[in-house]
């Protein structure tokens, strides 16, 4: 499975109030630094999200190296982008996510859902329900555990569907350049 894009969550930088826009900013502004060198990404930043989508072929595990590099975030991402939100497809598609991705399917797991359209006729929790039923269905060897699961399928439904189940940690703290300076005076 080729991943074409990268959810980028952090954590310090979303208590900062009204002016976490230019935290965001700073972050995005790393991060695309880091990434010029391994190929061209477009980011973008949506509801207390940033994306970064590749625009053309790049090699995955140079683009987690330098995105692992960036202070600011917390957690990178791998996901599967679908434009179509019909229950349906996006049943499919999880469906062909775990397939790929999992060779072998004898794990525990969960499925966590947020739908931030709130216009998507299924609730957050039904979703959740009905995806681990088809994922129970489609797979034998698959077990439901929703305290300590082994894999969390995260499936995100905004304009467009977003898909992950891993995260792979960033360094945290804040982005370079944001936290001004420091002086240090000792004596003897």
């Amino acid at each position: 499975m080729e991943f074409k894009a990268f959810l980028i969550k952090y954590a310090e930088i979303g208590i900062k109030g009204k002016n976490r826009y230019l935290f965001e900013d700073a972050l995005i502004q790393q991060m695309k630094y880091a990434l010029k060198p391994v190929g061209d990404f477009h980011i973008r930043k949506e509801s207390g999200r940033i994306f970064a989508e590749a625009l053309e072929e790049y090699d995955f595990d140079e683009a987690v190296e330098a995105l692992s590099r960036v202070f600011g975030i917390s957690g990178i991402c791998p996901i599967i982008i679908e434009e179509d939100n019909d229950f349906s497809h996006i049943a499919k598609v999880v469906g062909e996510y775990v397939d790929e991705r999992y060779s072998s399917k004898d794990f525990s797991f969960k499925v966590n859902v947020r739908r931030a359209d709130k216009k998507y006729p299924i609730k957050s929790m039904e979703v959740a329900a009905l995806l681990g039923e088809h994922l129970l269905d489609q797979f034998e060897e698959l077990h439901v555990d929703v305290h300590h699961p082994e894999v969390t399928i995260t499936v995100e439904i905004r304009n467009k569907v977003y898909i992950y189940s891993a995260e792979i940690p960033g360094p945290g703290g804040m982005p370079l350049g944001t936290n001004g300076k420091a002086l240090l005076l000792l004596s003897g």
